[in-house]
C-alpha cells in the first residue's frame, strides 16, 4: 500500500510540474500555451543585423553579451520580405485553431497572412511558408498572452539556437 501511495504521489508531482513548452525547429513550432480561449496566434519575422552590429552566437563571450536582452533586440531589425502571421481566433473562413505542431514546410489547413498584426497584414494564398533558412535570425511573437518573444538563429547546419526575451514585467 505504501508503494502505491509513493507512486501516486510521484506521478501527481510529475504531472503538476510539467510546464508549458514552446519548441521551435527548422520545420515546425509547437506551443502548449496555445488555447481556445485567449491565445491562438503566431507571428514569425525574419530578422537581419542592423548596420554596424554583430551577433556571433559562437563567440565565447556571447552568453555575457546577451545576458541583457537589449543586446539582441537592439542589434536586429525586421527583414520585411518575410513576416508571416496567423490568428486562429479571427473570424475568417478557415477558422483553424493552432494546436500541436504548426509546420512551416507543410499545409496546416490555413493560409498565412503576410505582414504582422501591428502594421497590418494581407491574407495570402500561401499555406506553406517553407522551412526556416540556415544562417538566419527569426523572431517569434504572439506565442503567449504576455510580451514574450523567442529569437532563434538557424546555423549553417540547420541547428536552431534559441534566445527567449520576456518583455513583460512579471
Amino acid at each position: 500500500m505504501r508503494i502505491l501511495i509513493i507512486i501516486a504521489t510521484v506521478l501527481l508531482f510529475q504531472s503538476c510540474s510539467q510546464k508549458p513548452k514552446i519548441v521551435i525547429t527548422k520545420d515546425y513550432i509547437s506551443n502548449t500555451h496555445w488555447d481556445d480561449e485567449r491565445n491562438n496566434a503566431i507571428l514569425i519575422e525574419k530578422m537581419k543585423l542592423k548596420k554596424d552590429s554583430l551577433l556571433n552566437i559562437f563567440s565565447p563571450d556571447f552568453k555575457k553579451e546577451i545576458s541583457n536582452h537589449w543586446n539582441i533586440t537592439n542589434k536586429l531589425e525586421v527583414d520585411s520580405t518575410f513576416m508571416y502571421s496567423y490568428a486562429g481566433l479571427n473570424i475568417r473562413e478557415d477558422k483553424v485553431k493552432l494546436k500541436g505542431k504548426i509546420f512551416f514546410n507543410k499545409d496546416n489547413g490555413f493560409y498565412w497572412n503576410f505582414g504582422n498584426t501591428y502594421y497590418g497584414h494581407k491574407k495570402t494564398d500561401k499555406n506553406v511558408i517553407g522551412s526556416l533558412e540556415n544562417n538566419t535570425w527569426y523572431k517569434f511573437s504572439d506565442l503567449k498572452t504576455i510580451a514574450y518573444y523567442v529569437y532563434v538563429y538557424v546555423d549553417s547546419t540547420g541547428k536552431v539556437h534559441r534566445f527567449n526575451v520576456n518583455m513583460s514585467n512579471f
